[in-house]
């Protein structure tokens, strides 16, 4: 964690400009590191090599007097020796005028050390040359000197300044928010979710020139991805990831809703930097769920976790969803990759949701019917590990208790807000024929029974469809052109699309199969959108995880039937794979 942190800062920091940036942070910095500025940096004034002066304890315990000489970028030849502005020029200055004539006298006594900072790195064909001049310089001056590079900045940011002061300006307001409220999660995710959105704004143009451009968009990715990190780390202290990982979650889906394009294009600027955010993901959701491996393991752990049913039931799900989700994307990165480490890591996942199923009897049927997304993609990482009669077992109890739902008339997956819920379970509110008017669930299910061919489920459910349908409706939901700039957006998403009652299901399982994964004819095809382009079916499903919507039906039934049919393999179609984790 600490490596991945650093080098995304040493990125960060790369960025930044000489004035009005760089030496804006760099006093901060120095103060965080209980440092006395003693001078700062002002225009139309002979400097005399030095940016800025400082007094503070050094590495050894001494109190001494900082120079600090400050350049931006990688330090060549020609910014070493070179002008009356190079390195070497600056420092025969402060050997020859500023350490002789320029310092208080209370300072005259103390030790000077000259730091030469850079946000880049040395070139290695200036070792020896820089060598020689400083040991010279040395013992002429009386100083000490240090060249400081963009990685031993990071270090220090890191360890002295690991807190708003990261950001620009405009966003250290939302970044202390969110830092500040880590304990409190919705606290924290609202103040983290504005954050992203500013720092992808700004990202938009115009711009004055191609390389404005890629600064920016590269600025508000690694600015993303930093606070993302710094995120974790303060979550992990404070021994509470929820906020860590739903940000995580919300910053994939805010940074293709704004880069889609470059990203389904291989744009080298913005995807490599679109893959780390996607592979803090990865590292969040490892930490929280190795965090929680003991609960999926202990029977019934959540509902002592929770006072109410409906509560636990919504944790549960939320876990089997995301069990899910992660378990999917190692799998296909096993198949794409060949390999191993990203195979045992979804073997892994699927662990824990096997474990998580048998532990916890309110997995058999959820008590929110949008659950059934986060059902549909356990599934598919059961199937992708080969898997399928734990899915079949699990889907078996699912109907088993549908059978009793329909029996009693009682606790069919409900389409009623939480609060509504608590208000029908206290006797405040009585149940409304709207929150019982539309099931999504067992249309899915009826598309994973017919594809398993799981024995007597594909008929039960038929039937007891036909039986409900007069008060109950049955939708699969359909993505129209635009879905990949509005995933990012629950309002939105929640008002995109086509829902559409499926019809009676035929009596053969394959014929019924067969005609829900074709596209409606005045609907967009999936193949013209760019998360399908890109191979990227990450995005639906976390789409539909994290805004608790419906999954694309032309999609949710092509992946069940290639995962079925991938099933005696025990992997992922190749068509389907790309390498996400």
């Amino acid at each position: 964690m600490t490596t991945s942190l650093r080098l995304l800062l040493t990125d960060y920091l790369s960025l930044m400009r000489e004035e009005g940036e760089l030496d804006v942070f760099l006093p901060l910095l120095m103060a965080s590191m209980e440092h006395e500025i003693v001078f700062r940096p002002q225009k139309g004034t002979r400097q005399y090599g030095v940016d800025v002066s400082s007094i503070g304890v050094d590495t050894d315990g001494v109190q001494k007097m900082f120079i600090w000489l400050i350049k931006c970028g990688d330090i060549g030849r020609a910014d070493w020796d070179s002008g009356p502005q190079s390195i070497r020029q600056s420092m025969n200055d402060i050997a020859d005028v500023y350490l002789r004539s320029h310092l208080l006298p209370q300072h005259k006594k103390l030790p000077k050390k000259v730091l030469i900072v850079t946000n880049g790195d040395f070139q290695a064909s200036l070792n020896e040359t820089i060598a020689g001049f400083v040991e010279t310089w040395s013992e002429r001056s009386g100083a000490s000197a240090e060249l400081v590079n963009g990685l031993m900045l990071a270090r220090w940011t890191e360890e002295k300044l690991l807190n708003e002061y990261v950001m620009p300006v405009e966003e250290r307001g939302l970044f202390r928010r969110m830092l500040a409220n880590v304990s409190t999660p919705e606290l924290c995710i609202n103040a983290g979710g504005q954050l992203i959105d500013q720092l992808l704004r700004g990202a938009s143009g115009p711009y004055k020139s191609k390389g404005a451009k890629e600064k920016a968009y590269r600025t508000a990715l690694r600015g993303i991805a930093t606070s993302l990190l710094v995120l974790q780390v303060w979550s992990q202290s404070e021994g509470n990831l929820r906020a860590s990982y739903r940000l995580s979650e919300y910053a994939v889906l805010a940074v293709w809703a704004k880069f889609h394009r470059e990203i389904a294009s291989e744009d080298q600027i913005v995807l490599p930097e679109a893959v780390s955010i996607l592979r803090q993901l990865s590292h969040v959701a490892e930490a929280y769920h190795h965090k929680l491996d003991g609960h999926y393991q202990v029977q019934n752990s959540f509902a002592y976790l929770f006072p109410d049913s409906a509560l636990s039931s919504r944790a549960v799900f939320e876990e089997i969803g995301r069990l899910g989700l992660q378990g999917y994307l190692w799998a296909r990165s096993a198949v794409v990759d060949n390999n191993e480490v990203a195979h045992l890591q979804a073997e892994r996942f699927a662990d824990r949701l096997e474990c998580l199923l048998d532990t916890h009897s309110c997995s058999e049927l959820p008590q929110f019917d949008h659950h059934s997304s986060h059902i549909h993609i356990a599934l598919t990482l059961l199937l992708s590990v080969n898997r399928g009669e734990a899915a079949r077992q699990w889907i078996l109890r699912m109907c088993e208790r549908l059978e009793f739902a329909f029996f009693t008339k009682k606790y069919l997956p409900t389409r009623a807000t939480f609060d509504d819920v608590l208000q029908i379970r206290f006797g405040y509110m009585d149940e409304e024929d709207e929150h019982l008017s539309a099931t999504t669930l067992i249309p899915i299910l009826l598309v994973w029974v017919a594809a398993l061919d799981v024995d007597g489920a594909y008929e039960f459910l038929r039937t007891e469809l036909g039986q409900i349908s007069s008060k109950t409706t049955p939708t699969f939901w359909s993505a129209e052109a635009g879905y990949d700039d509005v995933v990012a957006d629950g309002d939105k998403l929640h008002h995109h699309g086509i829902g559409v009652t499926i019809p009676v299901p035929s009596e053969s399982p394959k014929e019924f199969v067969e005609q829900m994964s074709k596209p409606l004819p005045n609907c967009i095809e999936i193949e013209s959108l760019s998360w399908f382009k890109a191979g990227a079916s990450l995005i639906p499903l976390l789409a539909a995880l994290y805004w608790n919507t419906q999954i694309p039906r032309e999609f949710l039934v092509r992946q069940v039937l290639e995962l079925s049919g991938a099933e005696t393999q025990g992997i992922v179609p190749q068509e389907d794979a790309v390498s996400e984790s």
